[in-house]
């Protein structure tokens, strides 16, 4: 799967796996407020990501190249850029900050210290988290046999409200992290800096291609990332007003609560079993998953679906990926 390129930032997978695994988690369930939380910080990240596309505006489109989210693999572990930006004279990495609050860059303990709504909080070093990415790219682009091209790194500080100090002295705070204004002002400097032009048109498209070929998105199994057991999670076909548990009748699914019909609400809930438990299905999980009275009306639902499958009737297998390819092109 390739990344999107030049300005547009596609939704995360992770985030509407949260939003489904949400809507199937009891609401007494301990690790719920968890799951919360970090939804909460992956949509933060994804509206200060956003927010940037005003201030790339003013960038040479002409001349660079845009690469969002790119996740490779190298030395066993993967590292994760959240915007790379591919220039004729140098490449620019951009970690890309959400947080509201008095931010203060600590370098004597290589920290952030974070104080918001009268909480005082630590974070690690987004300046030295940044250096790091851009120590396995270079790593990366040489092992591909890639020409040396300088790599620059910047935090940005996208929450126009967030108060931005650091301790006395600590120059890399000062060259390094700005707010998103301050993106062309930065952009001009790291030019005017770098005046030897290393890659053409042509194999700036070409090291895009690389970094799309080597690119793997992150895509947990959202139960396994917060060990919950599969088997808590709520089974049904929730209506799509109210998301109360609805009711088979003879041809259609029945809210009591809205007093409406659905035909195919199951499809919903067939693409949550896709998403939280498996890519693909058998007759009888698909009659357990969604509550239904006999195996007879499981089978003519799934049949219907038209979905591609192995094995013969008795045991055959439903391969469900094409009710979320959408979810991965969105």
């Amino acid at each position: 799967m390739s990344v999107i390129t030049r300005m547009e930032r596609k939704v995360p997978i992770i985030i509407p796996k949260l939003n489904f695994l949400l809507k199937r988690l009891p609401l007494h369930q301990l690790k719920r407020k968890e799951v919360e939380d970090y939804l909460a910080r992956q949509m933060a990240g994804f509206r200060g990501e956003q927010s940037m596309n005003y201030f790339y505006r003013y960038l040479p489109q002409d001349q660079i190249e845009f690469l969002h989210n790119i996740r490779i693999i190298h030395q066993d572990y993967y590292f994760q850029m959240d915007t790379l930006i591919i220039t004729p004279h140098f490449i620019l990495i951009l970690e890309i900050k959400n947080i509201a609050g008095h931010l203060y860059f600590d370098n004597l303990f290589s920290q952030v210290i974070r104080i918001h709504d009268g909480k005082k909080e630590s974070f690690d070093d987004p300046i030295q988290q940044v250096e790091r990415q851009a120590f396995h790219l270079s790593e990366v682009l040489k092992n591909k046999k890639v020409p040396f091209i300088p790599i620059e790194t910047l935090v940005v500080v996208t929450n126009p409200k967030t108060l931005v100090e650091s301790a006395p002295g600590h120059t890399d705070a000062i060259h390094r992290v700005i707010k998103s204004p301050d993106l062309k002002k930065r952009f001009d400097l790291l030019t005017n800096k770098h005046t030897k032009e290393v890659l053409s048109k042509m194999e700036i498209k070409k090291m895009k291609r690389l970094l799309n070929k080597l690119h793997t998105p992150y895509d947990p199994d959202v139960c396994s990332l917060f060990q919950i057991d599969k088997s808590e999670l709520m089974k049904g076909v929730f209506c799509p007003s109210c998301e109360l548990i609805l009711n088979r009748t003879k041809r259609s699914w029945y809210c009591t609560n809205c007093d409406q019909h659905f035909k195919k609400a199951h499809i919903q809930a067939i693409k949550d079993y896709a998403v939280l438990i498996s890519d693909h299905i058998t007759n009888k999980d698909f009659k357990e998953f969604l509550n239904l009275p006999s195996s007879s009306i499981s089978y003519h639902l799934l049949r219907a679906l038209n979905l591609p499958y192995t094995g013969s009737t008795k045991d055959r297998t439903y391969l469900l990926h094409s009710l979320i390819d959408d979810l991965y092109s969105s």
